[in-house]
């Protein structure tokens, strides 16, 4: 692929970067199956412990957020934080294992807490670095091919877990063999470490455009431009918090709710939950490409009214091809929307990318906390189609702050959008 300028889009060690996310990312969907089945049918967990559950592992995550975005900026090695964070998350796999053997309920706290901590040692200053080595004008598409990576690691991860756990659970065998995908998922994180070490030159960066002056870079910071940027990132931080809450409030529920109101085998259950969890990353390049071109409020809005379409039909369907089939657009959706959000934040500052990273992961973590909580409880007290429903009406609501939000900061972002960007003959996007 070849930019306007006839400039490749990205640094010469950037698809080997990528792809050792492969290795990271083997046990992400496996676990979001694992943990809330393993919960609630072993240890007969209410909803509200399911939610509590989900939300210590991001938890973890939340707590190292601003400290590893400030380190991120400040260290001269990132890839030592990123090796860090894998030796961590394999280090975690390790205890969860454990955990699901000797069914403690405070072991798989623990071990997903473990899990979300050492998260933000690898994810805060990858993406710093993702957004270093590729240009402006594609940096959804990168974004969209870590994406993508993430996807393949978890289509293998999902054949090796759900494989070995269909197979022994079908034969009645031992909890060591029907967990023991966890065990290779950590000793994936350590590999992934070792070779993030190996194989990439964080010295090596994308060449900045010649058109930004010292404002652009971020040196002048007592400017109004500064200021403006500085209530526009305020604003949409808040923005994301409350669109997590919501969009947390339903998601750990997606599995227990296919269990308990349309088909009760976890086999079957699984394998129609699946797809959504795969197809989408492995489509997150193309997905990315769109989100490079599309007007940023325009993009938010659509997703937010599809979003909130595909929830009402899930809750209104018995039938598990249908469930499984609109589950695969909802994720589309989302990862669009999440791709336009990050190619946005990665604009607003390149001195300080990292500490902009990690107050975007610490609100989306904050509400990644409070909404299974509030999720949990509105489940135990108004039934399983409650989280779903309020979902529906937060979603749609937040679309006029997330327009507000983008009109506070597009004017001041350091890497500007291009003016004009045809999508087709008759459609321009800003």
């Amino acid at each position: 692929m070849i930019s306007e300028s006839g400039q490749k889009p990205f640094t010469k060690d950037f698809r080997s970067m990528i792809n050792i996310v492969i290795f990271n990312s083997l046990g992400f969907f496996f676990l979001d199956f694992l943990i809330p089945y393993f919960t609630s049918q072993q240890l007969n967990a209410s909803g509200t412990e399911i939610g509590l559950i989900v939300s210590v592992q991001v938890t973890g995550f939340l707590i190292t957020s601003f400290l590893t975005g400030y380190l991120t900026d400040k260290v001269k090695s990132r890839t030592k934080l990123i090796l860090l964070g894998s030796f961590g998350r394999g280090t975690a796999y390790f205890i969860l294992y454990l955990s699901l053997i000797l069914k403690s309920l405070v072991g798989i706290g623990l071990g997903t807490f473990s899990i979300g901590f050492f998260a933000g040692f690898f994810w805060i200053p990858f993406d710093t670095l993702i957004a270093e080595k590729s240009n402006k004008d594609h940096r959804a598409y990168a974004y969209g091919r870590r994406d993508s990576a993430i996807g393949k690691g978890i289509l293998i991860g999902a054949f090796l877990g759900f494989g070995i756990f269909n197979f022994t659970v079908s034969y009645n065998l031992s909890p060591f063999i029907i967990y023991l995908a966890i065990l290779i998922f950590g000793i994936a994180n350590f590999y992934a470490g070792w070779l993030f070490i190996r194989k990439v030159d964080e010295t090596i960066k994308f060449p900045q455009d010649n058109s930004l002056n010292l404002e652009d870079l971020g040196e002048n910071r007592n400017s109004n431009n500064h200021k403006f940027l500085i209530i526009g990132l305020a604003f949409i931080l808040v923005v994301l918090l409350l669109a997590n809450i919501n969009g947390s409030l339903a998601k750990p529920f997606l599995n227990v709710y296919l269990l308990e109101v349309i088909v009760n085998d976890p086999i079957i259950a699984n394998l129609a939950y699946i797809p959504s969890g795969i197809i989408s990353m492995l489509l997150a390049p193309k997905l990315g490409k769109l989100a490079d071109k599309v007007k940023p409020s325009l993009g938010i809005t659509f997703a937010s009214i599809l979003g909130a379409l595909m929830t009402w039909i899930i809750i209104n369907t018995r039938n598990i091809l249908v469930f499984s089939i609109v589950l695969i657009f909802d994720s589309t959706v989302v990862s669009t929307a999440n791709l336009i959000l990050q190619n946005l934040l990665s604009r607003m500052s390149i001195k300080h990318r990292g500490k902009v990273f990690g107050s975007f992961r610490f609100f989306i973590n904050l509400g990644s906390i409070i909404g299974p909580i509030i999720g949990g409880l509105a489940w135990d007290t108004f039934g399983f189609s409650a989280p779903f429903i309020i979902s529906i009406f937060v979603e749609l609501s937040l679309i006029p702050f997330y327009i507000i939000a983008i009109y506070l900061i597009k004017p001041h972002l350091r890497e500007k959008y291009k003016e004009k960007i045809k999508i087709s003959p008759d459609i321009s996007s800003i």
